[in-house]
């Protein structure tokens, strides 16, 4: 089958986030149908495929996931000036589809690799970290996967090699007040008012740069989101803001989170929820692969100033980047594209990569 209706397949499945079972089954019988010699298993509606493991050799990882977020699109399966349109183009069944082919050709031209290779698709990437469906597969096939010697994960990154990636935390900031009438203020506490000085701060902090084999990674800080109690009338005795904590590769989570413990106590704040921790990845420049893979076909090396799950990878004790043929510009927005000729480029730099 042809890359491109492949990846046109693909979008005509739809599987936005949990709902993938269909789309899992499509990969799974065309995995089984077009490269029988690969070991193929199954964990819910995550799909891993792999060929012999032969530990003289090194293993490589494609990986993608196959769920979408939600979204439009009025040109589905429709091809307008060298762009195929559909929701999940870049983001990123466009990845999904040059994995599926290169096992495709794997399985029917015999291609020789000095690699052991490992091919993942899996399902819930677009949500919580820890519902993602890597969590279940390393559980399961951890022997397997912590043999990987590089992960490549096929997000939409244009054809560059994306390394590393920023951590993400979101942190509610609760400051505690007394309710009251709003004609009658001073028999209450503003709660509202009482945020002012994690505002300002938040409002004057300025990008910290990080840099890594010459890469900088700018480290943010930000509110997002305000909840609170009470109505146009009444003094809030509750107000919370959700602080976006973008952080350096160089950090540890346990150090991020005092980073944010000390901000929560410089700003007189009176409780804190953890609502969502994601690790940063490894900046893994220095992996003999990936040296060679950058060098071989002269990639253009940029940061993840974005969290993906590299982290999750970097956690596991295993390198890995993002090098998809996407465009990150179009992930998640209405009448989302790929570009053919960054498909096609991009499965020409892997299949040549991966048989030499």
């Amino acid at each position: 089958m042809k890359l491109l209706e492949i990846l046109k397949e693909l979008i005509n499945i739809p599987s936005t986030y949990g709902n993938e079972k269909e789309i899992a089954d499509f990969t799974e019988n065309f995995i089984k149908e077009n490269n029988p010699s690969l070991k193929v298993g199954r964990v819910s509606n995550t799909i891993i495929a792999h060929t012999e493991i032969n530990d003289e050799k090194p293993t490589i990882a494609l990986v993608g996931h196959l769920d979408t977020v939600p979204g439009t699109n009025e040109f589905t399966g429709k091809i307008i000036d060298g762009k195929l349109y559909g929701l999940g183009a870049s983001d990123m069944k466009g990845g999904d589809a040059v994995i599926l082919k290169i096992i495709e050709d794997s399985g029917k031209e015999n291609l020789k690799t000095p690699y052991n290779m490992v091919y993942i698709f899996y399902e819930k990437e677009e949500g919580p970290y820890l519902e993602s469906g890597l969590i279940p597969l390393y559980e399961k096939y951890k022997h397997l996967i912590e043999k990987i010697n590089l992960a490549i994960i096929l997000e939409p990154t244009n054809n560059a090699v994306q390394v590393g990636c920023l951590g993400v935390i979101h942190c509610g900031m609760t400051f505690k007040g007394k309710r009251a009438h709003s004609a009658r203020p001073w028999q209450g506490e503003n709660a509202i008012h009482k945020g002012w000085k994690l505002l300002k701060i938040l409002s004057e902090k300025k990008p910290e740069k990080y840099e890594f084999h010459g890469l900088i990674y700018q480290e943010v800080m930000n509110a997002t989101m305000v909840d609170f109690t009470g109505a146009r009338n009444i003094i809030p005795d509750s107000f919370t803001v959700n602080v976006n904590y973008r952080f350096s590769p160089s950090k540890t989570l346990d150090e991020a989170v005092k980073d944010l413990e000390k901000l929560g106590k410089e700003a007189g704040v009176d409780e804190l929820e953890w609502r969502d921790l994601s690790p940063s990845g490894r900046v893994c420049l220095d992996n003999p692969i990936l040296e060679n893979f950058i060098k071989s076909h002269n990639l253009q090396v940029e940061p993840k100033q974005a969290w993906t799950d590299v982290a999750r990878f970097s956690q596991w004790g295993i390198d890995a980047v993002n090098f998809g043929p996407g465009q990150p510009s179009q992930a998640h927005q209405k009448n989302e594209y790929i570009e053919i000729e960054k498909l096609q480029k991009n499965y020409e730099i892997l299949k040549s990569f991966l048989s030499k």
